[in-house]
């Protein structure tokens, strides 16, 4: 890509990737980022407070990447001290468990190249499923991900867009304060809505070459608290900023959407509490998804399993019981 190369406009990136008992799958990451056709000025690892061996597999690549060690503060932390420590304007973002394509930043600065008033850049993403019979994982679906002339009417209902296929313009991020610590979950869907309120320009670079690997590690455990961080998001960063009729009709749409699928989640993983939360997505806002109805008609037809307990009285889910199957969840952190 020498012609690339030779352009001044072409920004150097820095790569950021937190990690926090990682040992699983953060040496094939690391080695997608040092593949990569256009080279990171960089590579920063942020290991917050593991206990495994992420530190010696970091260690490993030698001068090839920078380790940061720190006290476990959260994936949200560990971001905002490796955007503090970067050496270029541009941040590329990285979860520990994810992989690139190996023209993933060349993309990414093409598309920064090609619109120099640019905030944040994001990429497509195919989804890496595990096989069931070798564990392998296999490429497979590609996420339909939005346009950036949709990205205002996207991030008012959803997060549309994984962590791992973005690039950061730093003095951006840092006007705005950087990632809130106070969501274990939902940071980024945070910190995209600020931007955009901010007057940020979003490009989006269509061809997926983030490969987003799905295993029973990047779901959460709780998924009740990963939904009460996503409500946070949506009635802090949203609702007061719709006109009045709107934050009676969209917020509570939103927020039962994420209900429904915090739902499904339970079900999928055999927790308690799946058939109350889709009764509730349903009370809230009865008329978006009349698929519910027949999930919710499915589950009570099949009876409520002896640990399923009713919303209401002494046996009510709480919001510690609770969370959801997302990006948000996928970088794992020890903080609540």
């Amino acid at each position: 890509m020498p012609e690339m190369e030779e352009s001044m406009s072409v920004p150097r990136l820095t790569v950021l990737i937190p990690v926090y008992n990682g040992e699983n799958y953060l040496r094939e990451t690391i080695e997608s980022v040092l593949a990569q056709s256009y080279p990171a000025t960089e590579v920063l690892v942020i290991n917050d407070g593991s206990t495994d061996q992420t530190s010696a597999i970091a260690r490993s690549f030698g001068n090839r990447i920078r380790l940061i060690e720190q006290r476990n503060a959260g994936v949200s932390g560990a971001r905002n001290l490796g955007i503090a420590l970067a050496s270029t304007e541009w941040i590329a973002l990285m979860d520990h468990d994810d992989l690139w394509e190996v023209n993933h930043l060349e993309n990414l600065t093409k598309a920064i190249a090609g619109h120099p008033r640019a905030d944040l850049c994001y990429t497509g993403r195919r989804h890496l499923v595990t096989h069931p019979e070798t564990g392998l994982f296999l490429r497979g679906d590609v996420v339909n991900v939005a346009r950036e002339s949709d990205i205002g009417t996207v991030l008012q209902e959803r997060c549309p867009f994984m962590p791992s296929s973005v690039a950061i313009r730093r003095s951006s991020v840092m006007d705005i304060g950087g990632f809130d610590g106070r969501h274990s979950n939902g940071q980024d869907w945070d910190l995209w809505l600020r931007l955009f309120y901010h007057g940020a320009q979003f490009v989006h670079w269509p061809e997926p070459t983030l490969l987003y690997r799905v295993h029973p590690e990047s779901r959460t455990n709780r998924p009740l608290t990963a939904l009460n961080h996503y409500k946070n998001v949506v009635e802090q960063n949203i609702i007061p900023r719709l006109p009045f009729i709107q934050r009676i009709t969209h917020g509570p749409l939103v927020i039962s959407r994420l209900e429904g699928e915090a739902s499904l989640l339970l079900r999928q993983n055999g927790m308690p509490g799946a058939i109350p939360l889709m009764l509730r997505s349903i009370a809230r806002h009865p008329f978006h998804d009349i698929r519910r109805y027949r999930i919710v008609s499915h589950m009570l037809l099949r009876g409520y399993p002896r640990n399923e307990a009713p919303i209401s009285g002494s046996n009510a889910m709480t919001s510690s019981d609770l969370t959801l199957s997302s990006n948000h969840g996928k970088v794992r952190s020890a903080n609540p």
